[in-house]
């Protein structure tokens, strides 16, 4: 922790002497200086450990998404029902729930498998959804709750239009691991039901983003992944919607094959519409993946990011958007995937922290992965929920604090044994 703040004074110090110097910079631009204070709030410096995870070696846990209701926090994220690639049927989402953030019951699913289990085991090729008669999202259904209050330290609260919650999900009819045997889109899905139990959600019986659309760009093109969907109330792109999503694709000048970020708008959270600039954030690199997109609103005044400011507070500071997001196979660093931030002044126009990672892998339980963000602040305390991946690709989900919260009595099962 000591070198964490050796290396943020000097860091401090050589961004401030370096962009004394530069040139004016664009409007839309922010800089490395304007960025310290977002690091400085976000720093979690204690691993808490597990806090979710698979009591057996047949399942992974993915994806956190966290919201309040009431006096409790909410918690979905993604199943993989699976070991390996492809032995499992796909992905589904569960709803957990917590009084204090780190302690976590599991109350059921939300999005369940549609029809009767595949013969996975059979074969590569599954019946095509936009052909044969099998649901387009049958076999995965990772959801990702919409319409989250999006400001720092704000109520964490999910938001209602039409008098419903919404989802957006990564859905395919191809079993197996990140649609290892068929393309994932994303699916759209809402409840008039209480939030805060667990019940099947409805759903559309199409994506509403598919990489066979008419105007899908050359960054989606191979699959779709995980989407967040905000309510943009200053209609920053001229819509009351936006949604950021990663998804895969081949850069046609580069012939690079990677994950990058791009962002769609909306009116009516069914139609939506894809941004002519897409990908909006990426890392130019073969086979870089940078992705999850989870975007919170700071205010900044005197240097410091204020905790979900009055209108009245946030004259004369400075808007950010900061976006928590994850890269992996990055050949700057020595490790696979970690979690970092970039900012924007716009949404579209993002510049990426330089300085050292948010989260990265350091304990037995996430010494292989430590990545997907999803970042908290309640009560003075930053929590920042991320997937765990140990060596022998155990995965759940993990917690780092801004305090000593101490230690999580969570742990992985043991592992499966190696055959000889």
């Amino acid at each position: 922790m000591r070198n964490i703040f050796l290396t943020l004074s000097i860091l401090s110090a050589s961004i401030a002497a370096a962009w004394s110097q530069s040139a004016t910079a664009p409007s839309f631009e922010v800089t490395q200086e304007e960025m310290l204070p977002v690091f400085q709030a976000s720093l979690t410096p204690f691993k808490y450990g597990l806090v979710i995870a698979p009591t057996d070696n047949k399942h992974k846990i993915d994806c956190p998404t966290v919201y309040r209701e009431g006096d409790k926090w909410y918690m979905t994220y993604v199943v993989y029902d699976g070991q390996g690639g492809k032995d499992g049927r796909g992905y589904e989402t569960w709803l957990a729930e917590s009084p204090d953030l780190l302690h976590w019951e599991t109350l059921g699913r939300v999005l369940s498998f549609i029809g009767e289990d595949l013969n996975h085991e059979a074969t590569d090729v599954n019946p095509d959804p936009f052909i044969d008669s099998l649901r387009w999202d049958a076999n995965q259904r990772g959801g990702f709750p919409s319409l989250l209050d999006w400001n720092w330290a704000g109520s964490y609260r999910l938001q209602e239009y039409n008098l419903r919650h919404w989802m957006t999900y990564l859905g395919g009819a191809g079993t197996g691991y990140e649609g290892i045997r068929g393309p994932l889109h994303i699916g759209l899905a809402w409840t008039e039901g209480d939030i805060t139990t667990a019940h099947e959600w409805e759903s559309l019986n199409r994506p509403i983003i598919s990489e066979r659309d008419a105007d899908s760009q050359w960054f989606e093109q191979l699959i779709q992944y995980k989407s967040m969907v905000y309510l943009d109330e200053e209609k920053n792109l001229g819509a009351n919607f936006v949604m950021f999503y990663n998804a895969g694709g081949i850069n046609p000048e580069t012939n690079y094959k990677g994950e990058r970020i791009g962002i769609a708008t909306s009116n009516d959270m069914r139609i939506w519409k894809r941004y002519p600039g897409n990908p909006v954030f990426t890392h130019e690199s073969q086979g870089i993946i940078t992705g999850d997109a989870q975007i919170q609103k700071m205010y900044i005044k005197d240097g410091v990011v204020l905790d979900n400011p009055s209108v009245a507070e946030r004259q004369g500071a400075q808007r950010l958007y900061t976006m928590f997001y994850f890269s992996a196979f990055n050949p700057t660093r020595e490790y696979k995937a970690y979690n970092t931030f970039a900012c924007s002044k716009d949404l579209v126009h993002w510049y990426d922290w330089e300085g050292p990672d948010l989260i990265k892998p350091s304990e037995e339980f996430d010494s292989f992965f430590a990545h997907k963000s999803f970042v908290v602040k309640h009560n003075g305390v930053v929590y920042h929920f991320y997937c765990a991946v140990n060596q022998p690709q155990q995965r759940g989900i993990a917690v780092a604090t801004s305090e000593d919260m101490g230690e999580s009595e969570v742990h992985f099962p043991e592992p499966p044994v190696k055959k000889k």
